[in-house]
């Protein structure tokens, strides 16, 4: 599940929605602090204007009818939204309730100042006033709490916090089923890919009845499929009938060979020319053979015959039936299959694909050349490992290696007609195993991962 998530995230699709998301995001920070800005300046622009205005009422009342009238109408309105503060000369309080700051040489001039209330945290600016000195000296401060402002100002933050928030859930949101739906049908070609490199040319990718884009790309690789399955069909066709109508008359040719030695009909050079016409018929016959066997293995339809079997156990039964060549031809062939590597596959073909491996080896390799077949398990995984001290395949001919009728040229002068490995290719790649070639230092080490 973790893992399906995080290929979620990983998608095309997830990243552009992610983007998006991004930029949607940067810009509603930026809308934000610029509308927080702007709510706060113009809300404190008319604090600022309804104080200055109050202000310059109180002072014309103190002109036209003095110091107590001012004080009296300061004692009425104090508890209203605005807050007074009225102190004579000596900065003895005459009307309000406003705190402000002891006398100092700062109070001597006009201005505004902020005032912390005693409830508040010091420094916590909750009130702000407009302080004036009026003609006798006493000091007239009309204030205001900032609590307005604030509210106004969290409200905004509040409000774009939640669009913040839905924006980033429902984007998300998005995103994943986007994503899901994205992948669901990635990986629904991605299994009509497995079953047809599997052999299984039929398979085709879903169509649904939508255009988009996806559709449309599965709508051409469909008809890509249709054609490829076409030409490979008639290839095979044509491939097999070659092999079965060049075989028969073949054989027929190495019968009537066998009958006519058999009647002793030939004698001296003839039966030396007749030996030599019959070996070459039984290559070809060979060839053949593996040729018709590589197609069937290609086609994948040996996996029905797949059962659960140890690897190792059968290259021990094949090494065992190849000891008596290698100690002929010269050769040690060891073995080294502790560890058991159990799978899934067709014990014939993997037990051809070993003889066919251990034959290459013991064919190309000199006399005294020590050849190993060990079963391996590291950090790697799992694997087959068929290796020799023989002279080795030089580094730009490997990659050949498993080329149909591709021969190294120390092997061309010898036996074999260049499909042993091939032969080997198929059936690894048939049971979905990784081959992988290395130098032995000296010879070669050919390794068979099998995939888990």
């Amino acid at each position: 599940m973790r893992q399906k998530f995080v290929r979620l995230l990983r998608t095309g699709s997830f990243r552009l929605v992610a983007t998006y998301i991004g930029v949607f995001t940067l810009s509603v920070l930026i809308l934000g602090s610029v509308i927080y800005v702007i709510i706060g300046s113009q809300i404190g622009a008319e604090f600022d204007e309804r104080v200055r205005d109050e202000t310059a009422r109180l002072v014309s009342l103190y002109d036209v009818n003095g110091m107590d009238a001012l004080a009296e109408t300061i004692r009425v309105r104090d508890a209203g939204s605005l807050d007074y503060r009225l102190e004579d000369a000596g900065g003895r309080p005459l009307a309000g309730t406003l705190p402000l700051p002891p006398i100092g040489a700062e109070r001597r001039r006009d201005g505004w100042i902020d005032i912390a209330e005693p409830e508040h945290e010091a420094g916590s600016e909750r009130e702000r006033a407009l302080v004036t000195i009026l003609g006798n000296g006493a000091i007239l401060a009309v204030g205001q709490d900032l609590y307005g402002l604030d509210g106004a100002r969290r409200a905004v933050l509040v409000a774009f916090a939640w669009a913040l928030g839905a924006t980033l859930v429902l984007g998300l949101g998005g995103g994943i089923i986007v994503s899901a739906g994205f992948l669901g049908r990635i990986d629904a070609m991605s299994r009509v890919a497995r079953d047809i490199m599997a052999g299984n040319l039929s398979r085709r990718i879903p169509e649904p009845a939508a255009h988009g884009e996806l559709d449309e790309l599965a709508r051409t690789l469909n008809r890509m499929l249709d054609r490829i399955e076409t030409l490979v069909g008639m290839n095979l066709h044509i491939g097999h009938n070659i092999a079965h109508d060049l075989r028969k008359p073949l054989a027929r040719v190495l019968r009537r060979l066998e009958t006519g030695r058999a009647a002793g009909l030939f004698a001296g050079e003839a039966e030396v020319a007749v030996a030599a016409v019959r070996d070459d018929v039984l290559q070809l016959l060979e060839t053949f053979n593996a040729l018709l066997r590589i197609a069937e293995i290609e086609t994948g339809a040996r996996r029905a015959r797949f059962k659960p079997l140890d690897l190792a156990r059968i290259a021990d039964e094949v090494a065992g039936a190849f000891q008596p060549s290698a100690e002929d031809a010269g050769h040690e062939l060891r073995t080294e299959l502790a560890d058991p590597l159990p799978m899934a596959g067709d014990a014939e073909l993997l037990t051809q694909m070993v003889a066919n491996l251990v034959e290459n080896a013991i064919r190309h390799t000199p006399a005294g050349t020590t050849i190993l077949v060990a079963s391996v398990s590291d950090g790697r995984g799992r694997a087959l490992v068929v290796s020799d001290t023989g002279p080795g395949v030089p580094e730009e001919a490997r990659s050949r290696l498993f080329e149909r009728f591709y021969r190294a040229d120390a092997a061309r002068t010898g036996e074999g007609n260049g499909l042993g490995l091939s032969l080997v290719a198929a059936i690894a790649d048939l049971h979905d195993m990784r081959i992988e070639i290395t130098d032995n230092a000296p010879g070669l080490s050919l390794r068979l991962d099998i995939r888990p």
